[in-house]
């Protein structure tokens, strides 16, 4: 699908950008993979695709402890861009598919 392959992304945090990798692989409806975030390697969770968008939730360490992030983003091309609602507020998300 659109959506397949491994992304180098950019959340815009209020502790300032955060590098991450994700791991995308879609079979029908379904989002599956990793998301490479604050130096872990943490599973998809609820993974869903609708033609070029897509979602998914994961659970980060980070060192005010475990945080859930959503991250709903759309792939055009090989660029994808969307937004990750964590406890602090929304972080814009931007990536290139490498």
């Amino acid at each position: 699908m659109a959506v397949d392959g491994i992304y180098e992304i950019s959340l815009k945090t209020p502790m300032g950008n955060q590098k991450g990798k994700l791991d995308l692989k879609a079979e029908g409806t379904v989002l599956t993979g990793t998301a490479q975030v604050m130096g872990a390697s943490v599973p998809l969770e609820n993974g869903k695709v609708d033609g070029d968008a897509f979602e998914f939730q994961v659970e980060a360490n980070t060192p005010m402890g475990k945080i859930k992030i959503t991250m709903k983003m759309k792939v055009d091309g090989d660029a994808l861009s969307g937004e990750a609602t964590t406890p602090f507020g929304p972080a814009p998300v931007t990536g290139t598919r490498v």
